[in-house]
Parts: structure tokens; C-alpha cells; sequence
């Protein structure tokens, strides 16, 4: 009789096991799948919060400041600012699962050449300040940075 339950027993846990087993792997996939999301949400946000920050000190004109806080992702390669044609781009890549992806956005006002972030800052935060400067009869918007943590 006691040899019977056991083995009753036994057979409910592993079915239970067998059950529950996939679950959990399941949950951790999707867990990780939402991380890559997240970060990639977290990426868009910084990028369009500099430009639009970028863009709004270019219309105010010259001798104009804005300073504000950033999170870097945790995927980040590289974090840049870089002039093409009359205005500038704001350029985020990050790694994904499909590879490495830009995330770009434009600047309508020149824009100075500068790396903010790299893989040795990703995933804190950083102090970026925008500054519209006139130089040379031209003005240009200045972008530079301070690790925060």
C-alpha cells in the first residue's frame, strides 16, 4: 500500500514537472524578448528627446541653453552627433537580436561632430547640454555631455 502511493505520487510531480518545465522556459523567452523591447523604446525616447531639445535651442537663436538628462541604453554601441548637408543627425546604435541597429534623427540646424556615449557608458545616465552658438557669421547648435551614472 505505501509503495503504491509513492509511486502515485511520484508520477503527479513529474507530470506536474513536465507541465510547468516549458512554462518557465516560456516566461524566461518572453521575459527576455521584453527587456529588448524596452531598451529599444528607451533608445527612440533619447534620440528624439536630443533632437527635438536640438531643434527647439536652433529656433531660439543664439546664446541658448538647454540641459537635460538621457538614459543610455543597455545595448549600446554608440551614441553620436554628426552634421550632413545644412543640419545634423542624431545617431543611436544599439545591438539586437537581428544585429546592430541605427536610430536616427535629424537635426534642422548644423550640429557639431561628437561621440556621447559608448558601450562603456550603457545603461546610465548621462547630462546632456544643448547650446546654440553663432561662429564665423554662422550659428550652430553644440551638443556636450556629462556622465551622470
Amino acid at each position: 500500500m505505501k509503495g503504491q502511493i509513492s509511486t502515485e505520487l511520484l508520477i503527479i510531480i513529474a507530470l506536474v514537472l513536465l507541465v510547468f518545465i516549458p512554462l518557465l522556459v516560456l516566461v524566461y523567452f518572453k521575459a527576455n524578448d521584453a527587456n529588448q523591447q524596452i531598451s529599444s523604446y528607451q533608445a527612440e525616447l533619447s534620440v528624439s528627446r536630443i533632437a527635438s531639445l536640438a531643434n527647439s535651442v536652433g529656433s531660439l537663436g543664439t546664446n541658448t541653453s538647454v540641459t537635460t538628462d538621457v538614459f543610455v541604453p543597455p545595448e549600446t554601441v554608440k551614441f553620436s552627433c554628426q552634421p550632413t548637408g545644412g543640419g545634423g543627425e542624431i545617431v543611436l546604435q544599439i545591438n539586437t537580436p537581428e544585429g546592430p541597429t541605427d536610430i536616427v534623427e535629424i537635426v534642422k540646424y548644423p550640429i557639431n561632430s561628437v561621440t556621447l556615449a559608448d558601450e562603456t557608458i550603457a545603461g546610465g545616465w548621462m547630462k546632456i547640454k544643448i547650446t546654440s552658438v553663432y561662429e564665423d557669421g554662422k550659428a550652430r547648435i553644440e551638443i556636450s555631455t556629462d556622465r551622470v551614472s
